[in-house]
């Protein structure tokens, strides 16, 4: 939605795909047993695309704008989380601290 229509996307979750279906879970199986982490090598790759796409859903073109605001702390409090980041559309960050 171009525009005025859409200037807020909220995001709660990092969306980490569960690797429920046997083709994902060969391909989990095989990495862990070449000694690699398919966390790192898949889940978090296809997490970043995720959230990069749900971003392209605020900014269609250079005069749209608006924000992205993400609620899960992993972003900023797990290692993976700065990768993501950096894969993210330049935007203005601002990090708020947790509410009580």
């Amino acid at each position: 939605m171009p525009g005025k229509y859409l200037t807020h996307v909220v995001i709660a979750r990092i969306p980490f795909a569960v690797p429920s279906d046997p083709a994902s879970e060969a391909l989990y199986e095989w990495l862990e047993n070449q000694n690699r982490n398919p966390f790192f090598e898949v889940s978090v790759p296809d997490a970043t695309m995720k959230l990069v796409q749900a971003c392209g859903r605020l900014l269609r073109n250079e005069s749209d704008y608006g924000k992205v605001a993400i609620l899960d702390r992993r972003i900023i409090s797990k290692g993976y989380g700065s990768k993501i980041l950096k894969a993210l559309p330049p935007f203005k960050r601002v990090i708020e601290p947790p509410r009580d």
